[in-house]
C-alpha cells in the first residue's frame, strides 16, 4: 500500500546541480527540522563532501544553537559541494530517514547498491550499509525496548489516570459534600447571626424593663417616702393641737374659777340682805362682827397672803408643766426628724445597693 501511495519524481540521475538543489531547497525547511546531522555526516564524510573540520564545525559551534540551525548550516555547505553534496544528501536521507526521501523526492528509498550513484566505492557502500543496518537494528532494538518501557509506562500512567479518576470522582464527592456543608454552615451562620439579632434585641428589650423598673422603684420609694413625711408632719400637726387643747384648758380654768367665786359672793350678799336681825342681837352681833371683822381682817390678810404664795406657786407650776410639754413636744418633733432621716437613709442605701448591682452585671 506504501508503494501504490507513493508519488514517482524526476530521475535524480537526470537532474543537474540546479534542479537537484532547487528540489532540495523547496524541502529544506522539512529537512531542517527532521533531519539530526550526526546521523548523516558518517555518510558525507565517506563520500568525501564533508571534511573533519566541517564535521566539528557542525557539531561543535557555540553560535549554532539547535538542531534546525545546524542542519540548515550543514546544507549550506553541501551547496558549495554542488551536484556530489546534493547526491550524498540525498542517499544519506534514503539510508537514513527513508520516509523523508520520499517526501522530498517522491521516490521509493531502498538500498540496493544500483540505486547509488558510485560517490562512494562498492566495497566502502556495502560495509556503511552493514553498519548502518547494524546501527539501525540497534536503534530498532533500543526503540522497541523504548516502546516496551513506554507502553509499562503507559499501563502504570493507565493505572495512575484510573487512580486519578476514583480521586477525581472522590474529589467531585467531597466537593459537593463540601458545597453541601458550606450551604448548611451559611445557613447555620445566617441563623445565628439571626438569634444573635434576636439576642440583642431582648437585651435591649430586658435593659429598657431593667431601666424602666428602676425608675419604678425609685418612683415608688420617692412616694413612700413623700407618705412617710406626710405622716412625720400629720403626727407633728396633732401633737402641736393636743399641745395647744392642753394649754387652752389651762388657761380657761383660774378664768372659770373667778366667775364662780364672783357667783358666791353675789349669793352671799343676797343672804345678807335677806337675814333680818333683832336689835338686841343685832348689837351682840355687831361687837362679834367687829371682832370677827378684826379677826376676819387678819386671817383675810393670811389668806391673802396664803393666795398670793399659792397663784405664784400655781404660776410656776404651771410654767414648769409648759416647759416641760414643749421640751416634749420638741423631743417628739426630734424623734420624728430622726425618723425620718433614717427613713429616708435606708432609702438612699438602698438605691446605691441596687445601683452597685446593676453597675456589676
Amino acid at each position: 500500500m506504501a508503494g501504490e501511495c507513493v508519488i514517482q519524481g524526476p530521475d535524480l540521475k537526470e537532474l543537474e546541480e540546479e534542479g537537484l538543489w532547487e528540489l532540495i531547497n523547496d524541502h529544506r525547511h522539512r529537512i531542517s527540522l527532521g533531519v539530526r546531522p550526526c546521523m548523516v555526516i558518517p555518510y558525507l564524510r565517506q563520500a568525501r563532501v564533508l571534511t573533519e573540520l566541517d564535521e566539528d564545525e557542525i557539531l561543535s559551534c557555540h553560535n549554532l544553537k539547535n538542531r534546525s540551525m545546524r542542519c540548515s548550516y550543514m546544507l549550506d555547505l553541501l551547496r558549495t559541494q554542488g551536484r556530489n553534496g546534493g547526491v550524498a544528501l540525498l542517499e544519506s536521507l534514503m539510508i537514513h530517514y527513508p520516509s523523508l526521501y520520499t517526501q522530498v523526492t517522491g521516490q521509493k528509498a531502498s538500498t540496493e547498491p544500483s540505486k547509488f550513484s558510485g560517490l562512494i566505492k562498492y566495497s566502502e557502500l556495502t560495509e556503511y550499509l552493514v553498519r548502518a543496518l547494524t546501527g539501525m537494528q540497534k536503534e530498532l532494538q533500543e526503540a522497541r525496548n523504548e516502546a516496551g518501557r513506554m507502553g509499562e509506562h503507559c499501563t502504570s500512567l493507565k493505572r495512575e489516570i484510573s487512580q486519578m479518576m476514583e480521586q477525581e470522582e472522590k474529589s467531585r464527592c467531597f466537593h459537593s459534600e463540601n458545597e453541601r456543608m458550606r450551604r448548611q454552615l451559611a445557613a447555620v451562620h445566617r441563623e445565628v447571626t439571626k438569634l444573635k439579632d434576636e439576642k440583642c434585641d431582648m437585651c435591649m428589650c430586658y435593659t429598657a424593663a431593667v431601666e424602666e423598673k428602676s425608675a419604678v422603684n425609685i418612683r415608688c420609694r420617692d412616694l413612700t417616702l413623700q407618705v412617710y413625711q406626710l405622716q412625720t408632719e400629720l403626727q407633728k400637726a396633732q401633737a402641736e393641737t393636743d399641745y395647744q387643747k392642753r394649754r387652752s384648758l389651762k388657761c380657761a380654768s383660774p378664768a372659770e374659777t373667778q366667775q364662780l367665786r364672783e357667783e358666791l359672793s353675789a349669793l352671799r350678799r343676797q343672804i345678807m340682805v335677806v337675814e333680818k336681825f333683832s336689835p338686841a342681837h343685832e348689837d351682840i352681833l355687831a361687837q362679834d362682827l367687829a371682832e370677827a371683822r378684826d379677826g376676819r381682817m387678819e386671817l383675810a390678810e393670811q389668806l391673802r397672803s396664803y393666795r398670793d404664795e399659792n397663784e405664784r406657786l400655781l404660776r410656776e407650776k404651771e410654767e414648769s408643766l409648759d416647759q416641760k410639754e414643749h421640751l416634749a413636744l420638741q423631743v417628739q418633733q426630734l424623734t420624728l426628724d430622726c425618723n425620718m432621716f433614717k427613713e429616708k437613709s435606708t432609702v438612699i442605701q438602698g438605691q446605691l445597693r441596687e445601683l452597685q448591682a446593676e453597675r456589676d452585671q
